[in-house]
């Protein structure tokens, strides 16, 4: 059997302004300029830790942490779906999403977008501290040939991730993205594509 498990923020949704926006508005009365956001911010560990990469103490981080997701949730509206998502409908194979993000900001947009049946589950930010460390057990538990589990996003740090969870990594490029295609052959991901409708050429 064959999973593939999603990535959410910059595979399946285009976000990636509005949470460097959210934490930028957030952090700069600490005196933080958008260039010092851009140099830490990263999703693909998680909110807290970014937060913390920026110096806050944890007390800090808690209040910034709800400010922020705050102001996602409340931007959701404005958020537009990557490109040829709609085409995850034509893939066969279980798959379930992965993200960082609250799941109460991802089942709305999934909903929105009609994509919600289409995830056989969904983890968010409240289920796990470490993705990798999550998916490597959630892979061990259910038995599975980490051959045939495909670990679908579009950062370095998805990279990272798979490479811990011990599963295959396909990177998506383009506008979605969060880190350019020059930083992600760096990281020297298995599979680099340009649209999800590209996976079918890999997993076939």
């Amino acid at each position: 059997m064959k999973l593939l498990i999603f990535d959410f923020d910059g595979t399946i949704v285009n976000t990636k302004a509005l949470y460097y926006n959210a934490v930028y508005k957030n952090v700069k009365r600490f005196g933080y300029s958008y260039k010092d956001i851009d140099r830490v911010i990263d999703m693909g560990a998680n909110m807290r830790q970014t937060l913390r990469k920026l110096g806050f103490n944890t007390l800090i981080t808690i209040f910034l942490k709800r400010r922020v997701m705050k102001d996602v949730l409340r931007d959701l509206p404005k958020v537009k779906k990557c490109k040829d998502v709609d085409s995850i409908r034509t893939l066969p194979q279980e798959k379930i999403l992965v993200t960082n993000s609250l799941k109460s900001a991802v089942y709305p947009l999934l909903k929105h977008f009609k994509l919600k049946k289409e995830f056989k589950r969904v983890y968010g930010f409240e289920d796990f501290i470490d993705k990798g460390k999550f998916l490597k057990e959630y892979i061990e538990k259910r038995k599975l040939d980490k051959n045939k589990v495909y670990y679908i996003g579009d950062r370095t740090a998805d990279v990272k991730t798979a490479r811990k969870a011990g599963c295959v990594s396909v990177i998506i490029t383009g506008e979605c993205a969060w880190d350019s295609k020059k930083e992600l052959l760096k990281e020297e991901p298995d599979f680099i594509i340009h649209s999800i409708k590209d996976l079918k050429k890999i997993i076939k």
